[in-house]
């Protein structure tokens, strides 16, 4: 079985096809485009017609995909940017013209379920209880899981929080690279939030999985390996100096750092790595295992486990 998922995000419209064999994924194709639906949004309140126009040919693009490897069930969910717009019924309008297939958008909880399943089925990840973050351009959200005696993930936490690298570099940096003083201010809102949630007492013994692009683009810059095919430990220390350099650079020099994978992302990457930072800080979390997986992998979980 030949099964597509694709995850609209704040930032991204990615794409992934995967062979179902014995209720397993073996990913087959994986794409990215960066579409910012999220443009905009926390001044408007709606998704711009711009954003709605880069759907439109990221969406296309996908369908051509989709015919060529003869994908017989494809999954479309949208988060953060969509869940929010006061017209995320254009979002739904432009997925049911493209692909004829309706959109699904998801809450942050299970937005926040489904990577952290997704994350836990790529290889080399170790031994939970996790907690499992995942930095969107929207929102980030948080989930402890461990895995119960017939080896089902239980879920004990979930949260999301609307703390997002297109989110906050809208509203705090207003120049790249952003002035101390902006830095300050987004370390501040960052900080804040964070102490409003409350972690149940199994967190402290939890191992921090990340997920997603900014984990992704961290780890990968650290190891200058892409695709990353397992999971990649990064140490608090290594995302501080990440941090402190991204922060201190153009958007450009970002770029140039890995043209093809920073591309759509380098001018949010900054804000990323400050989010990172803080949530290792705020739960004393020496390291952060990256997961190559994430919701995508999740959502065609989900699919096998409803059939």
């Amino acid at each position: 079985m030949r099964l597509a998922a694709i995850d609209l995000g704040t930032n991204t419209a990615l794409l992934l096809v995967a062979e179902i064999t014995d209720g397993q994924l073996r990913p087959c194709y994986e794409a990215e485009r960066f579409v910012r639906l999220g443009e905009g949004l926390e001044r408007t309140g709606r998704i711009g017609q711009p954003a709605l126009r880069r759907l439109r040919r990221t969406l296309e693009s996908y369908r051509e995909t989709l015919k060529r490897w003869a994908v017989e069930t494809c999954l479309v969910v949208a988060t953060s940017a969509t869940r929010e717009a006061r017209n995320a019924a254009a979002v739904a309008n432009v997925v049911r013209e493209v692909l004829g297939t309706e959109l699904e958008v998801i809450s942050g909880e299970e937005e926040a379920r489904w990577s952290l399943a997704g994350a836990l089925a790529a290889p080399g990840m170790p031994a939970g209880p996790w907690l499992v973050v995942d930095i969107g351009g929207g929102s980030t959200e948080l989930v402890i899981g461990a895995y119960r005696a017939e080896g089902a993930p239980a879920i004990s936490f979930v949260r999301s929080l609307p703390l997002g690298t297109v989110r906050l570099t809208e509203r705090c940096f207003a120049t790249l690279p952003p002035a101390p003083e902006a830095i300050a201010d987004a370390q501040r809102q960052i900080r804040a939030m964070l102490a409003e949630v409350e972690l149940p007492p199994v967190a402290a013994s939890c191992v921090l999985v990340g997920v997603a692009g900014t984990c992704v683009s961290l780890a990968a810059l650290e190891t200058r390996r892409f695709p990353l095919t397992s999971s990649v430990v990064l140490p608090r220390t290594t995302v501080a100096a990440w941090c402190e350099r991204l922060l201190q650079m153009p958007t450009e020099a970002v770029r140039a750092l890995w043209p093809e994978l920073l591309h759509g992302r380098a001018d949010v990457l900054p804000m990323g790595a400050l989010l990172l930072y803080e949530i290792m800080v705020w739960g004393n979390w020496p390291v952060c295992h990256v997961s190559p997986f994430g919701l995508r992998h999740g959502l065609m979980l989900r699919h096998l486990a409803l059939r």
